[in-house]
């Protein structure tokens, strides 16, 4: 069962994922949370796609560019 994750380590997490280190980003879910790898890449691309819900100008890219 995985850890949760508090919102101040997730905002080092959407960092991440904003500046496109995909890698690091899910790392650090993994790091936390204590899920296998394909777990952490789900959670990550749920997070992602939040993320670019939420805030789509802080990408530096379009969905399709990245």
């Amino acid at each position: 069962m995985a850890q949760p994750i508090s919102d101040e380590q997730w905002k080092a997490i959407d960092n991440n994922i904003v500046a496109d280190l995909n890698l690091p980003a899910i790392k650090k879910i993994r790091a936390l949370s204590g899920v296998r790898l394909i777990e952490a890449i789900k959670i990550f691309y749920e997070r992602y796609a939040k993320l670019r819900a939420e805030s789509p100008g802080r990408f530096n890219c379009s969905e399709c560019d990245c």
